[in-house]
């Protein structure tokens, strides 16, 4: 009984035959991940790592085609024999007239950025490099609706000033989050800005896909692995900070504040073991009394592709950074010490606090391309923070985090996603205490094209617990389509929803700066939101100069914000009378806010008039309110219409949201031609209309306590009255190629000298001066 079976499957084996092959670049021989090939009777695959892909069918003619973003297509004719197995090497050739803009961040997987359901930028490593950012958040400012306030990402203002803890905006490098495990914040500094293929950055909730923390928008940075050619990269640079415009305020006299470092970028093959290294050692002497730091840092990429099972690769990224610092916080003043410490530097009175901090993180990976062309992905992370400073204030932060996902796409034009992560924070500190927390989530995705038109929907489910008390959980919800209206013409609009559960730093810090003192909440609420949004987006070719225009309307949405409100905070409080050592800071639930805007933004790349150019610009304008506030001055002024314009003007002003510039432009451009290359980059924001009364001396509960207005921080007020029209700042920088590998830059930043405050008490850096050295071997 068992042979006829068994003759059976040898014949069905017989009549087959197998075709394999390898698919590159045209151009420059690099082989080609993810290749889709599909064959007209509903067979496929993709290319597995290697490149190289691999079918076997039924004997018969059949027709193939080669499919990849930002490349032709390409169709072959393929006759299968039985019992042979032959080799088809494809070349597929780029798109020449469109700008290949290839993300992954908005839909986990690959797709051109003109079929995205959201707004989207991209910065690309040139602008990076070019403008010699030491930190990543140096660079990303450059981006149309993003702002960095006091080392705080916002997205088209959903979030403003939090003090260092906490983020609406969610960092990741390669897909994995880089927030801490204890106050839930970015280090920018700890970011490997040496190493970057490009940044992508997504406006608006992402939760669906990224969870907690992705309440605002998402910031993906993007690392390179090897070509076919090895490449070595060694940045050096030094620079000074001139004098400010008003001279009493350089209180360091004829020491120039400087600033100086280097870094390197090396990555090569080893047969199919891939490799890359970079590091970084930076110095500076602030302009801020009492800042400087020193640090050095070492990360690597490496990647192993299995020959003998295919489609398989694993590897170990890893990233350390030791780093002493002097931190400032606060001015002494808006005269002569604006840039002097609050408190002087006595150790019994200064706002600067001085540490050494320790962070590394560990992430092994496993990616598998399936023969039928589905994508798993297991990324795993240990992050490891220590901070021990000289204010008692030190913490030692252990994060785990690990995520599976499966990419299967189907015949019929549809990728679904499925995925699951987890992460636990052990967190021991003299500010918090000792916590723990844990975070378990399950999302999917289903993304379909019919014809012009792209849907995408998606759900999540989260659960976040902290110590043994009860879990948060929190279903949300995304949808999106995108309409190609004529070739280069693309609509689309958007829903998505999300969330982020409060750090430990939020619920437990307990500490003071100077006159600030910060009370723990443990009973603090998560935050929850949406965002819509509906947008066009045009390509354009003027010559050989190619590039997009965005237009896009969005509203964004949120409950039960978490902000640092100034109060009274005894824990036992008794009616009409006042303890002043309870009065300070602490996160509580306050706001619904209300976030409506427009945005324009503009992206090129190529040659202009026989100048290569790239450009990057956009204007982004928000309304930014709080309901609650708009709901009582609404009130107030419909039971009292007598009230003058000048009064009324004045109580809708503080419905705006704290920390929030109203208008933000940005404008980047880079040129190049024959040996010399320059560029110039613009920023511009409108005045922050409301920070928090306490800056300014004059909130409700100081005037009712001490009978009139009182400044803990002098001059923000006066310093506010003065300079209400905005700020602008202009950056310049040109450089010389001595040969094709080594570029010499002199970069001039402020260039105008322009002083400005992006937050209370704290001006930013007068003109610098940099002069930049980069050598590739």
């Amino acid at each position: 009984m068992i042979f006829p079976f068994v003759f059976l499957w040898n014949s069905s084996i017989a009549q087959q035959g197998t075709i394999t092959g390898t698919v590159q670049d045209a151009a420059s021989n690099e082989i080609l991940i993810g290749v889709t090939i599909s064959l007209n009777n509903g067979a496929g695959t993709v290319t597995d790592n290697s490149g190289n892909y691999s079918l076997q069918l039924n004997a018969g003619s059949y027709a193939a085609e080669y499919t990849y973003l930002g490349y032709e297509k390409q169709q072959r004719s393929v006759l299968i024999e039985e019992g042979i197995t032959q080799t088809l090497d494809i070349k597929l050739k780029q798109v020449s007239n469109e700008l290949n803009l290839v993300v992954v961040t908005a839909s986990k997987y690959e797709k051109n950025i003109t079929k995205e359901t959201v707004s989207m930028e991209v910065l690309s490593s040139d602008f990076i490099n070019n403008s010699n950012a030491v930190e990543i958040s140096e660079a990303i400012e450059k981006v149309p609706g993003l702002n960095i306030i006091d080392n705080q990402a916002n997205v088209r203002g959903g979030s403003g000033f939090s003090y260092g803890a906490g983020s609406r905006v969610l960092v990741l490098v390669d897909g994995i989050p880089e927030l801490t495990g204890d106050a839930g914040d970015v280090k920018w500094e700890f970011l490997p800005v040496e190493n970057l293929s490009q940044v992508e950055v997504i406006k608006g909730a992402s939760s669906v896909l990224y969870g907690s923390s992705a309440l605002n928008g998402v910031i993906n940075l993007r690392t390179r692995y090897p070509s076919s050619t090895p490449e070595t990269r060694i940045t050096a640079f030094e620079g000074i900070y001139e004098n400010p415009a008003d001279k009493s305020k350089a209180w360091w006299g004829n020491q120039q504040p400087y600033f100086g470092g280097a870094n390197f970028f090396h990555s090569r093959k080893f047969g199919s073991f891939d490799l890359v290294v970079g590091g970084n050692i930076n110095h500076e002497q602030s302009y801020h009394e009492g800042e400087y730091h020193l640090r050095g840092r070492i990360n690597g990429n490496t990647r192993y592709r299995f020959k003998n099972i295919d489609g398989l690769s694993a590897g170990l990224n890893f990233n350390i950074m030791n780093y002493h610092s002097g931190t400032y916080f606060l001015w002494a003043d808006d005269t002569t010490g604006a840039y002097k410490a609050l408190g002087g530097l006595d150790s019994a009175t200064t706002t600067v606090s001085e540490g050494i901090n320790t962070r590394m993180t560990l992430d092994p990976f496993i990616t598998y391309f399936s023969p039928n062309g589905d994508h798993h992905d297991l990324k795993l992370r240990y992050f490891y923070t220590e901070n021990d400073n000289n204010t008692d204030q030190g913490s030692v932060s252990k994060y785990y985090y690990g995520e599976y996902q499966v990419q299967k796409k189907f015949a019929f034009e549809m990728n679904w996603i499925l995925g699951a992560s987890a992460s636990y924070s052990d967190v021991a500190s003299e500010l918090y205490s000792n916590h723990f927390a844990s975070n378990v989530a399950a999302f999917m995705q289903l993304d379909k094209t019919f014809g012009k038109l792209v849907i995408v929907a998606g759900v999540r489910y989260e659960i976040f617990r902290v110590d043994t008390a009860r879990g948060n959980s929190k279903p949300v919800f995304r949808a999106g389509l995108n309409y190609e209206l004529g070739k280069t013409t693309f609509l689309r609009g958007s829903f998505g929803q999300g969330y982020r559960f409060p750090s430990i730093a939020e619920k437990f810090i307990n500490t003071s700066i100077a006159a600030l003192k910060v009370f723990p909440n443990p009973d603090v609420q998560a935050e929850k939101g949406w965002s819509a949004e509906i947008g066009i987006k045009q390509a354009f070719k003027l010559s050989k100069w190619i590039g997009y225009l965005d237009l896009a309307a969005f509203i964004q949405r949120y409950s039960d914000l978490i902000e640092f409100k100034f109060g009274y905070y005894h824990p036992n409080p008794i009616p009409g009378e006042y303890d002043l050592n309870y009065l300070g800071f602490k996160s509580i639930n306050i706001d619904n806010a209300s976030i409506t805007g427009s945005e324009f933004s503009v992206i090129g790349e190529g040659s202009l008039l026989g100048i290569q150019t790239n450009l990057l610009a956009g204007i982004t304008y928000i309304h930014p309110i709080n309901i609650d506030q708009q709901n009582f001055i609404d009130s107030l002024l419909t039971s009292d219409p007598s009230l003058s314009l000048n009064v009324a003007d004045s109580l809708k002003q503080t419905a705006i949201l704290n920390y929030r510039f109203k208008t933000s432009i940005k404008f980047n451009i880079d040129q190049s031609y024959k040996k010399f290359s320059w560029g110039f980059e613009a920023r511009y924001n409108s005045f922050m209309t409301n920070v928090d009364p306490f800056f300014e001396g004059n909130d409700p509960l100081i005037v009712y306590l001490f009978g009139k207005p009182m400044e803990f921080i002098p001059g923000v007020k006066d310093y506010r009255e003065e300079n209400h029209h905005g700020d602008y700042v202009i950056d310049l920088r040109l450089s010389y190629n001595l040969s094709d590998k080594v570029r010499f830059s002199l970069i001039t930043k402020n260039i105008l000298n322009n002083e400005y405050s992006i937050r209370p008490a704290l001006l930013e850096a007068p003109r610098s001066y940099t002069a930049q050295l980069v050598v590739k071997i």
